[in-house]
């Protein structure tokens, strides 16, 4: 017999003597682990749903970047024809000089006396349309202004400090605007009936001696010399003109103790903002939109003296704390709704990750973590698909649009990945109801909080409600006591 043969007979022999290979011992650990546990399962879809609320903070920076460019537009714009306008009605101002000391030569200080009217009456007719830079959209106005105002130019006079010289030469009637490059038309100002020519008065440093002619404000102020009001004791009477242009808000400051206020304009969607609200506004009275709205600030509730010695004329216009005014906003923002929609996100992906395992452990069949991200990131892509069409066609039908694309998308994937189309019609069916639900969220502001409790509530009762019968320890534990 050949040596190979006995070799390989040999080898054959030895082998069925050493039996089967060993199996290596079962590790403890894993013995204490369930293979199919629920419970476990369920705790890794809460922290996944967890871990996909980071992709919702990514678009968050997206929808602020977007806001930026929003905003971007609006000072691109602006830089054409003006950007957000303050006015101030008229205003009567005379410097004086006072010596410090004894003598005459000694160091002199320098002041104003300002005045108010008695009563003012403002009347603003606003135009306003829509720019586009870029895919942005920007409303502008173009407001055509007229004020009338009641002086005592006596008090001129009264309100001099003792010792004070007036320097009549410098007396000006002011009136300010915020962006004098919306000025469209020369001011036409009279008093009394008379013209009055009116310049650009330059807010400059005081010199050497400590004197400017023009008093403190954070608004540009246009000047013009009234003759006769050294010795004036009759009422003046002021009326005023000015056609200007902006972007996005328009105010007028109570430049009388008594003012009232009136505008119109045919814009749908005012915002009132400022120190007071309106008394009364109708929207829709102006062809077929547009608003109305008059407000009236009495001599108390302005805050600010009639007449008096250096008054800083910037409170007057003081943003949101006394002036009148009035935004011109799109009726919905899509950053602002978008970014209503992502403080709700991880709630939202929590219950599509809930109905996404109940189909789990209801239908038998087995989903991987890699299909709760994937089910997870296409519910991120909806708001980067939000955002995108909102910027274009408006947010209800953009919401339509990535709500179905997304509810298809995930309900389609549903229908693959527990093999039966019953889960991918159940998917579709609880998908319209939670998108459903985020459109209420982000249209009933006030009502979100409670809408979203019920929500949660309702979820939380359905879930134990249909997982009451399951064994949430797995096959290798037993849940009968000892």
């Amino acid at each position: 017999m050949p040596a190979a043969s006995i070799c390989k007979e040999a080898s054959m022999s030895e082998t069925q003597m050493a039996g089967p290979p060993a199996t290596p011992p079962p590790n403890p650990l894993t013995q204490l682990l369930p293979q199919r546990s629920a419970g476990l399962k369920l705790l890794l879809v809460c922290a996944l749903a967890l871990l996909m609320a980071i992709p919702a903070l990514f678009v968050f920076g997206v929808v602020q970047d977007r806001r930026m460019g929003a905003d971007r537009a609006l000072e691109q714009i602006s830089d054409s024809i003006g950007g957000r306008q303050s006015l101030l009605g008229p205003v009567l101002v005379l410097p004086y000089a006072k010596a410090v000391g004894p003598l005459t030569s000694d160091r002199q200080v320098f002041g104003h006396v300002i005045v108010f009217a008695e009563t003012g009456d403002a009347k603003a007719d606003i135009d306003v349309s829509e720019r586009r830079r870029g895919i942005h959209s920007i409303p502008v106005f173009d407001a055509s202004v007229s004020f009338r105002a009641k002086f005592d130019p006596a008090k001129l006079r009264d309100n001099l400090p003792d010792g004070a010289e007036p320097i009549w030469v410098d007396a000006r009637l002011y009136l300010g605007v915020s962006d004098m490059r919306g000025i469209r038309e020369a001011f036409l100002v009279t008093a009394n009936g008379k013209d009055v020519s009116m310049e650009p008065a330059l807010q400059t440093a005081p010199g050497q001696n400590g004197y400017t002619p023009v008093p403190r404000a954070d608004i540009r102020l246009a000047g013009g010399r009234i003759e006769g009001l050294e010795t004036e004791n009759r009422p003046l009477e002021i009326a005023a003109r000015i056609r200007i242009t902006g972007a996005d808000r328009f105010a007028i400051g109570p430049f009388a103790k008594d003012t009232s206020m009136t505008l119109t304009s045919n814009w749908n969607d005012p915002s009132f903002q400022g120190g007071k609200l309106p008394d009364r506004h109708n929207v829709g009275e102006k062809g077929v939109g547009g608003f109305t709205a008059s407000w009236r600030v009495p001599y108390l509730a302005r805050g600010i003296p009639g007449a008096g010695t250096n008054i800083d004329l910037s409170e007057v216009n003081a943003p949101g704390w006394r002036d009148m005014a009035v935004r011109f906003i799109k009726q919905v923002s899509p950053y602002q709704s978008v970014e209503r929609a992502l403080k709700y996100a991880a709630m939202f992906i929590g219950f599509v990750f809930l109905a996404w395992f109940l189909f789990e452990v209801t239908s038998g069949a087995r989903a991987h973590p890699a299909q709760y991200v994937l089910v997870g990131l296409a519910q991120s892509i909806f708001y980067i698909l939000l955002l995108a069409f909102s910027e274009r066609i408006g947010f209800d039908a953009a919401f339509v649009i990535a709500a179905t694309m997304t509810v298809g998308l995930i309900s389609a994937y549903a229908t693959s990945v527990f093999r039966s189309r019953k889960y991918g019609l159940r998917a579709l069916g609880i998908l319209t109801g939670i998108y459903s639900l985020i459109y209420v969220l982000m249209r009933a502001e006030s009502q979100a909080l409670l809408a979203g409790a019920l929500a949660s509530f309702a979820a939380i009762a359905l879930t134990m409600y249909m997982t009451r019968n399951i064994d949430w320890y797995g096959s290798r534990v037993s849940r009968t006591p000892a």
